[in-house]
């Protein structure tokens, strides 16, 4: 885990005023584990877009929105008189922006170690003890490893075949999901295969084209992608022999499930595990 403060306001004087950090963070992985930890930002980039991208836990309304990750608002940021700012290496380019506010803590997650799962679990634990939420935070990690298990067994008897998980770009492009993606690490831990074995970058993905499927599109392959879709894609793949032709999709087992943040940490982890065991009971039932 790479981990990085500024100078951190010392727990003495916090504990002193009587009040919980104020708390911002510019990840939708990082304020998702904020919240499943009991403590609520008082501000997330992109808030409006929430509950099209992460779901759960629904964000609570006091939460400001700050902008994208990209375009950060900086006066309302300043409004809100941060303690702490969480960010990702992502927003690298802002650091010495958001230093002048408040301290920054930084995690890498996505990175070319393509170990998300393990790498969230630390920062987790980092976070539990920042926030003094420690037993919280272990709490959250042994719920998802004993949800985990338990699905391990469930897939094993449904005798699930390769997944290969897609986000569409457009009709004719996706992002298919392989080492070093969160989804990976659980199919991992879940004990089902991953149809793709391709190449992928830093954050667990390779952007393809369609035809570009067919060789990990195996006749016993399920195809499954997430909400939300861009609005052009079911209409033209119905009508692509490309799309159409790939034997998962000609024998009905491709489908659109809920969405999962795909770049997110133990919460989506433990939400994408959920999604898929509920689809799969579906299929069989």
């Amino acid at each position: 885990m790479s981990l990085v403060a500024g100078c951190l306001l010392p727990r003495a004087l916090l504990a002193a005023s009587g009040r919980e950090l104020r708390v911002a963070s510019l990840d939708y992985g990082l304020a998702n584990t904020l919240l499943s930890l009991g403590h609520t930002p008082v501000g997330v980039a992109a808030a409006e877009s929430w509950s099209e991208w992460v779901v759960e836990p629904p964000l609570p309304q006091q939460v400001v929105d700050l902008g994208t990750d990209r375009e950060i608002n900086m006066e309302r940021l300043a409004a809100l008189e941060p303690d702490l700012i969480l960010t990702t290496p992502y927003v690298q380019g802002l650091r010495g922006r958001l230093e002048e506010l408040a301290p920054v803590l930084s995690f890498s997650i996505y990175d070319r170690d393509k170990q998300p799962y393990r790498k969230a679990r630390e920062a987790t634990l980092a976070l539990g003890q920042r926030l003094e939420r420690e037993e919280q935070a272990q709490q959250l990690i042994e719920q998802t490893e004993s949800a985990f298990e338990d699905l391990t067994g469930d897939f094993k008897e449904a005798r699930t075949g390769s997944l290969l998980l897609l986000r569409f770009m457009d009709a004719r492009h996706v992002r298919v999901y392989g080492q070093g993606s969160l989804f990976d690490d659980v199919l991992q831990r879940i004990g089902i295969p991953n149809a793709w074995q391709g190449g992928t970058n830093a954050w667990g993905f390779q952007t393809v084209g369609i035809e570009q499927l067919a060789d990990a599109a195996g006749p016993e392959t399920r195809i499954l992608t997430f909400e939300p879709l861009p609005g052009e894609v079911m209409p033209t793949l119905d009508n692509s022999p490309l799309w159409t032709r790939l034997p998962p999709v000609e024998a009905g087992r491709f489908s659109v499930l809920p969405p999962v943040l795909m770049f997110g940490m133990l919460p989506s982890a433990l939400r994408f595990a959920r999604v898929l065991s509920h689809h799969l009971e579906g299929e069989a039932a």
